[in-house]
């Protein structure tokens, strides 16, 4: 669950940190006074995108920190420390820093992060439903995913994505090895062309390397001659060379020696350095006489150079790209005479998987079509306790022919004709709905109102909840179009919903209000000329009080706390 929320110069919130427990939280407040603002900060927190308007203007940067306690949700613990984090104890603290550059920094326990792994965290710890999560019941490529969500099908759809996956690529091999063959002659000329010319310069590895190396020492031969000489010179043959400076160092050394046998290890490092200088007069003396001016290796070099680099530039940019070249243009021409066997092969290979690709398709079909009509019987049941006593739902599974006549235009094959397919499988899933008494389900798209679109988006999360695992879920304005008594159904649903999940809502009606196991009231202030917005817990007075104004408007009567208190009283009896 989350515990607690750190939110520091963000919008119009200086510092504030507001704890939760387990159960319904209530958080109500003026329009504008900043409720909204607190689920924007925890969505932060959870990897959405950040910006510096985000930062009050006083500040440098802003900060917002969730902890969570993952006691009762062992997956997220071991998918946190999959994703190399440490996790030790039950507790998960993510935190977001955003400065004035527009730039943010994220910490998983204090561990620098990543805003993808941070947002893969937040998928699995909380649901947040606004007015935008709402929408999305508008959308029918949605409806598939609530529908899998309670029956689910996760594993099934995994394997069918499997087969999925391996017939995409098993056709890929297909149309590319047919497209060769349609145009074999022409391709393997050009092929042969391409391999005829890196086999006419036949480079070896790292040999344009080892070509610049030689090809500098020849060019500056006679600068290197030059400075092998002086430096032998220098260390050895001259006058007053090092090593005669040195040899008359030593001689002084011993003579310190003689009478002070303390200089015994720098006499001993002096002969070495008398050693060394040799040695190296004597290598530089070598490799001087060794160098020679080749005008005909030279220029060999350079049309050796030249060749390499146009191979490079043409089938690149590294010579071991070119060699890996040759050797693929190898295996390709040698197998360009068994098309037809490889054909066969891969027709073989595609039947067996759209077989298999079939067969899984079709049990994931039939599992959605079992839990639709369950789930559809469920959503019912949740709208009539919201108040949709004539509602009626239905989940409609549809599929649709492959377009092309081509055998392999699909991996599923049903009553002999391919279908088309996603990584999801075969199925068309669109919710339709009807709310009044006598009508037909139509699209829910078409005939939701505002407040209908709230209900239903509740009525499936709590269809959802036994086997939803996401243990957080936020509800913004979920009584949006809604009042009365069917706003204490929501309450009603809601607070039955706290029971399996950990649930904050923000409302602007007393009756939902009263259900809240937790009340906090978001309140604005002009400070020092600024506008600040804070939440604290309210008080069981203060929560009767808070009802009575969202009941009466800003002047509280007796009248107004009187019924706020048959809510509160009323809500503990609905929800017992």
């Amino acid at each position: 669950m989350l515990r607690s929320l750190l939110i520091k110069n963000y919008a119009l919130i200086e510092e504030v940190t507001v704890t939760f427990d387990r159960g319904l939280s209530i958080i109500t407040g003026e329009t504008g006074a900043g409720k909204s603002i607190l689920l924007d900060a925890l969505g932060l927190a959870l990897g959405e995108r950040a910006s510096a308007d985000f930062i009050r203007k006083e500040a440098e940067k802003a900060i917002v920190e969730a902890e969570f306690d993952l006691s009762k949700v062992a997956r997220v613990k071991k998918f946190v420390e999959a994703q190399g984090f440490d996790c030790d104890s039950d507790t998960l603290v993510i935190r977001r820093e955003i400065n004035r550059k527009g730039t943010s920094r994220s910490f998983i326990n204090d561990t620098p992060a990543t805003l993808q792994a941070i947002a893969a965290v937040g998928e699995l710890l909380v649901d947040l439903h606004g007015q935008h999560e709402h929408q999305s019941l508008l959308k029918p490529e949605r409806h598939v995913v609530f529908l899998d969500e309670y029956a689910d099908t996760a594993a099934r759809i995994a394997e069918f994505a499997k087969y999925y996956d391996e017939f995409a690529a098993l056709k890929r091999q297909y149309a590319a090895l047919s497209s060769d063959r349609e145009n074999s002659d022409r391709e393997r000329s050009f092929l042969e062309f391409q391999l005829q010319e890196i086999d006419a310069v036949d480079p070896k590895p790292n040999e344009d390397q080892a070509v610049t190396l030689e090809l500098e020492r020849l060019e500056h031969s006679e600068e290197l001659q030059l400075t092998a000489s002086q430096l032998h010179g220098l260390l050895y043959e001259d006058e007053d060379s090092i090593f005669e400076r040195l040899s008359a160092a030593k001689t002084l050394l011993e003579r310190l020696y003689k009478f002070d046998p303390s200089f015994a290890t720098q006499l001993e490092e002096l002969q070495g350095s008398l050693e060394s200088t040799r040695e190296l007069a004597i290598a530089l003396g070598r490799y001087g006489e060794s160098i020679e001016s080749d005008p005909n290796r030279l220029e060999e070099l350079r049309q050796r150079e030249l060749l390499l680099t146009r191979l490079k530039k043409k089938y690149g940019p590294t010579l071991s790209e070119v060699i890996n070249l040759r050797t693929k243009l190898q295996d390709q021409l040698a197998g360009g005479g068994n098309a037809e066997e490889q054909l066969a092969h891969l027709s073989e290979q595609l039947r067996s998987v759209q077989t298999r690709a079939t067969r899984s398709a079709i049990a994931l079909r039939d599992a959605r079509a079992h839990a639709a009509k369950k789930f559809a019987k469920a959503i019912v049941a949740e709208l009539v306790t919201l108040g949709l006593e004539h509602a009626s739902f239905v989940v409609e599974q549809t599929h649709e022919r492959a377009t092309g006549s081509d055998e392999f235009a699909s991996c599923v094959i049903l009553d002999g004709t391919c279908h088309q397919a996603t990584r999801q499988g075969i199925d068309h899933i669109e919710f339709f709905v009807s709310t009044n008494k006598g009508e037909s389900p139509k699209p829910l798209v078409k005939v939701a109102s505002g407040g209908e679109v709230s209900r239903i988006m509740l009525a499936i999360k709590t269809a959802l909840s036994a086997s939803e695992q996401i243990p957080v879920l936020i509800f913004d304005e979920i009584d949006t179009g809604i009042s009365g008594r069917v706003a204490q159904r929501v309450g009603t649903a809601m607070k039955r919903l706290a029971r399996k999940h950990q649930i904050i809502a923000i409302t602007h009606l007393g009756q939902i209000a009263a259900f809240g196991d937790y009340h906090y009231a978001v309140e604005k202030q002009t400070k020092s000329g600024s506008t600040i917005s804070s939440l604290r817990l309210l008080t069981a007075a203060e929560h009767e009080a808070e009802i009575a104004r969202l009941l009466a408007g800003e002047k509280v009567t007796g009248e107004s706390l009187n019924a706020a208190r048959s809510l509160v009283k009323e809500a503990e009896v609905l929800a017992a």
